[in-house]
């Protein structure tokens, strides 16, 4: 047994260790404070708690204050810690906090329901006038009566608590790329050599240019500018020509390119970037870049939760990570799927069978862990096999071979049930390979757009289950629209997948406005953390809570009908919810119920 002597000399040895590892000189308090973190994550594995417990408080005590220098920029959680010297006032913070402890429904504006999360107290730095608490009595920025559980619009579930309209010192320039006045992102344009091969495949599905989608996101961040509560800054979206080759930087290469890129984010003062958009300028290439440059990025698809919470605080999306996913899938499976027949097959063969699973993912290291979560769980969780898997590499230009060949592999192994993690590319050259070879099973895809159901095999996608489905209203009703229309009443959407910029533009200002007036990438997370559960809209249920990198909550299940006239775009073909539109928690694999039964869709 240790004496609290030798624990004391091992501690000192380990800090001393701990410097040498760590370069910190000339280092801003940033990252001081992520070296810290990973020193600490390596010898982790090797000491106890308590001497763990002790090191942190020798780094945080003895390590962090010697190297701020005298003219850095305070970045002060307003967590009750001054994590900086200089700029803002630092030292003791107010106890008057940004989105305070009212009571959060789920519901919009005027709600009063109860909800599961709320949004959490945040102090804010001597020097900065803290706000109102969240739901506190008065008139908001977007002339709604603020109360308790009232939204700040009255035209979206997804909107933060209000708060009344402030007036004060917001601390100027508390962070990078944030001044008195504004909040900089910025947005990377598409530049592939590879993208008229691409858009060869997508055919009608095929995204607009970037100026249509900057139009439509502009429109939302000015509207969202004058309605939601930003403490005197308004964001300013600043895009550029990219180096980089986004459909390279998809198959691992021109990585030089992304990291060129994110260092012109950088370079043009971004505190945040939000390249998600339908042409898929946001790679994870991209995304890691930004993360080591210290950017925030709202855009990473296809990544786990792990690769989330180990580039905190500067990675988020608003579309579900592929952990949560390939755990909702492998439930849903279990539930209401292994152990009876595969009666959605084309075949009527495999009909009368019960069902053989097969796995399809790209073959990325973050791809092939959804794979891994989703064989991994079905195995646990009921005993499920996957009877084939397979992978295919990002390479535009080689999926009509390797659709072939994926169709052959399962086919030969009497799958009957297609589980597809794919890409929206090969699934419609994969499907129209699989038909080619007289090969029909049951599948389970990734959700895109109705357009892009419709570039698939009709035959092989009228037996296709997905979700979460992306699933719309008619125009006229549709979220997205309506608040198109409040912005620029005399104009209409340019990009069909407005959608898309409507939701970044969502996330990214309800994280803004929980961040409260000292807004820093810490703040920031914690306004993303933070978010109050939403009613139940177009995109489910959002909210917050611990290493909540994506807002999504639960998800429905959808089949193809090839034949509906999609409430989208009013093109025959649309996903049609299953379960009459039922809505299942990503997290509680008993509501997937009733177990062994069929879900309920085509009609069945």
């Amino acid at each position: 047994m240790s004496t609290p002597g030798r624990i004391a000399g091992r501690s000192a040895s380990v800090q001393t260790q701990a410097v040498s590892k760590l370069d910190v000189s000339g280092a801003n308090q940033a990252e001081v404070e992520a070296a810290v973190r990973r020193y600490i994550a390596k010898v982790a594995r090797r000491y106890s708690p308590l001497l763990i417990g002790m090191l942190v408080l020798l780094l945080v005590v003895w390590l962090v204050p010697s190297v701020t220098p005298s003219n850095s920029t305070n970045f002060n959680a307003g967590l009750g810690q001054n994590l900086g010297g200089g700029g803002t006032t630092g030292g003791a913070t107010e106890t008057t906090v940004a989105g305070g402890p009212a009571a959060v429904g789920p519901g919009g504006a005027g709600s009063t329901g109860g909800g599961g999360g709320g949004q959490q107290a945040l102090a804010v730095p001597k020097g900065i006038t803290a706000p109102a608490a969240a739901g506190s009595a008065g008139v908001t920025r977007s002339g709604v009566q603020c109360g308790p559980a009232v939204r700040q619009v009255t035209w979206t579930v997804y909107a933060p608590i209000c708060v009344p309209a402030y007036k004060g010192n917001n601390g100027g320039a508390t962070s990078f790329g944030v001044t008195g006045d504004t909040v900089t992102v910025t947005f990377r344009r598409t530049n592939s050599t590879e993208e008229k091969a691409a858009f060869s495949i997508a055919g009608s599905a095929a995204p607009g240019s970037d100026d249509q989608y900057l139009s439509d996101l502009r429109a939302y961040v000015d509207f969202f500018n004058r309605n939601y509560e930003l403490y005197g800054r308004r964001v300013v979206v600043k895009d550029y020509q990219p180096q980089g080759d986004n459909l390279e930087e998809d198959q691992g290469r021109d990585l030089a390119g992304a990291q060129a890129d994110a260092a012109k984010a950088h370079d043009l003062g971004a505190f945040a970037d939000i390249s998600q958009s339908p042409s898929l300028a946001a790679t994870t290439p991209y995304e890691e870049a930004l993360a080591q440059v210290h950017v925030i990025g709202i855009g990473a698809i296809g990544v786990s939760a792990d690769w989330f919470a180990s580039r905190a605080p500067w990675e988020y999306s608003f579309i579900v990570n592929n952990t949560k996913a390939g755990l909702a899938a492998a439930y849903a499976l279990c539930e209401r799927a292994y152990g009876m027949p595969a009666i959605f097959a084309g075949d009527p063969l495999y009909k009368n069978q019960n069902r053989k699973f097969g796995l399809v993912a790209p073959d990325g290291p973050e791809y092939q862990k959804v794979a891994d979560t989703v064989q991994q769980t079905l195995q646990k969780v009921c005993g499920a096999p996957i009877t084939k898997r397979a992978s295919y590499a990002i390479d535009v230009s080689q999926f009509a071979q390797e659709s072939a060949s994926l169709a052959a592999q399962m086919k030969a192994a009497g799958v009957t049930t297609l589980i597809c993690a794919c890409d929206p590319l090969i699934e419609i050259t994969f499907s129209q390979a699989a038909d080619g070879q007289a090969y029909h099973p049951e599948w389970f895809v990734t959700s895109f757009y109705d357009p892009q159901g419709r570039e698939t095999s009709q035959n092989e996608w009228s037996h296709a289950i997905t979700g979460p489905p992306i699933v719309f209203p008619p125009l006229a009703q549709r979220e997205s629209y309506k608040a198109f229309k409040m912005a620029r009443p005399n104009a209409e959407p340019a990009e069909k997948y407005f959608d898309l910029a409507y939701q970044n533009a969502v996330y990214l200002f309800s994280a803004l406005q929980n961040a409260g007036p000292n807004l820093n990438p810490l703040t920031f997370q914690q306004g993303v953390f933070s978010m109050p559960h939403s009613g139940l809209g177009e995109w489910g249920v959002w909210g917050g809570g611990p290493n909540a990198f994506d807002p999504q909550i639960n998800a429905a299940l959808a089949y193809w009908d090839p034949n509906r006239p999609s409430d989208f775009d009013g093109v025959k073909g649309m996903w049609v919810p299953c379960e009459g539109g039922r809505y299942f928690p990503f997290d509680d694999p008993s509501a997937y119920g009733p177990a062994h039964t069929q879900v309920h869709c085509f009609g069945q």
